[in-house]
């Protein structure tokens, strides 16, 4: 007898180490269930765990030391290593500290069980030791929208042998790129042009708002006075830091003037509206800098091309997306070495490649932990 009631009390502990917490959704979802594990004496979840029910996504802000959770399209925000979080500028207390284990994030289910319906009461409530949840918000990284710089009459670089234009060789490239996504992402993807037609940039980054794209990505080739300068690099919007960042945001910015209607169209790009839309991209920086840094890692250790680096520029074409949106100028047609790179086949194969697992590696992020 002594050996059977061991045996059971070994078998509660076990499952007690490892329960879970069910959820059910109001309107015929199936059923899912919050893996928990006891840590202490506490019952404690992944916070991951909320992407797989609620759809949620997170952002860890290590130089705040928060978690900004999002889930419902509400923001929650979580103060590392305590108990506390805000929401709509009030605090609340859910007990127990969040805790880091194995590289994660851990907290109490004290927040599913007692703050969460609280809070999250038009949403969420439980009945019968479970939660009850409205159908989540999707969130996920699911349009893509790729931008093959210049077209038309607006040719972007010229190469070193006057015989190759910017305009086609980014859309070779963004082609590729395309197809290359669509066969292993479950995503899908635009093309700002998929001819050679000129697109104005305002254009570009309007055709990504209105088809509520998650992800902006704008190629290009680039050129220099100095036919030695070579190499890749990526940007994102902001304020030139360096003057080789300010020469390439006047080069790429020059379309404008050339082919958008002179000091006329470059003022409508200064107005208030696209002031108001710099605020509205600046959301997303944190974001656009990790892109660019998965992307110009990828290229740079691939092609063994000189690592110019990530950096910060005004580029309007970037001006106005409501999104994660980078700007790839993936070598130099001036230099002569690199516009022969540029030009072979099996070369663009190689940057559709690196440029492809980047965006994999940063859906993943996006999806999970943004």
């Amino acid at each position: 007898m002594r050996l059977i009631i061991i045996a059971v009390l070994l078998i509660i502990f076990c499952c007690s180490l490892n329960a879970a917490v069910n959820v059910k959704y109001s309107s015929g979802l199936a059923s899912e269930s919050i893996r928990t594990e006891m840590i202490g004496q506490v019952e404690y979840f992944n916070i991951f765990e909320m992407n797989k029910v609620f759809k949620a996504t997170v952002q860890e802000d290590i130089l705040d030391q928060r978690l900004n959770v999002n889930m419902y399209n509400e923001q929650f925000i979580f103060l590392i290593d305590s108990s506390f979080l805000m929401f709509k500028g009030k605090q609340y207390n859910f007990t127990y500290s969040i805790i880091q284990k194995d590289g994660n994030y851990f907290l109490p289910v004290t927040f599913l069980m007692n703050v969460l319906p609280q809070i999250l009461s038009n949403r969420i409530s439980l009945k019968d030791g479970n939660i009850i949840a409205a159908n989540p918000i999707d969130n996920r990284l699911r349009t893509i929208v790729l931008d093959p710089g210049h077209g038309g009459k607006d040719p972007g670089a010229i190469g070193n042998s006057k015989t190759n234009f910017e305009k086609e060789l980014t859309l070779l490239i963004v082609k590729k790129l395309k197809k290359k996504i669509e066969d292993n992402m479950n995503v899908k993807v635009l093309l700002t042009r998929d001819k050679d037609e000129f697109v104005s940039l305002q254009q570009r980054t309007q055709f990504a708002n209105s088809n509520a794209a998650n992800l902006f990505i704008s190629i290009h080739c680039n050129a220099h006075r100095n036919e030695e300068v070579d190499g890749i690099e990526v940007y994102y919007l902001s304020t030139a830091k360096t003057d080789e960042a300010r020469a390439v945001e006047a080069l790429e910015n020059k379309v404008v003037y050339d082919y958008e209607g002179g000091e006329e169209a470059v003022q409508k790009y200064d107005d208030l509206a696209f002031i108001l839309a710099d605020m509205a991209q600046s959301e997303h920086l944190e974001e656009s800098y990790q892109l660019g840094m998965k992307l110009q890692n990828n290229l740079v250790g691939d092609t063994g091309s000189n690592n110019r680096g990530v950096k910060q520029a005004n580029f309007y074409v970037l001006r106005g997306a409501f999104m994660p949106a980078v700007l790839v100028e993936v070598g130099f047609l001036s230099n002569k070495a690199e516009e022969k790179k540029l030009i072979k086949p099996s070369y663009q194969d190689k940057l559709v490649e690196s440029l492809f697992q980047g965006i994999q590696d940063f859906k993943y992020k996006y999806d999970q932990m943004q």
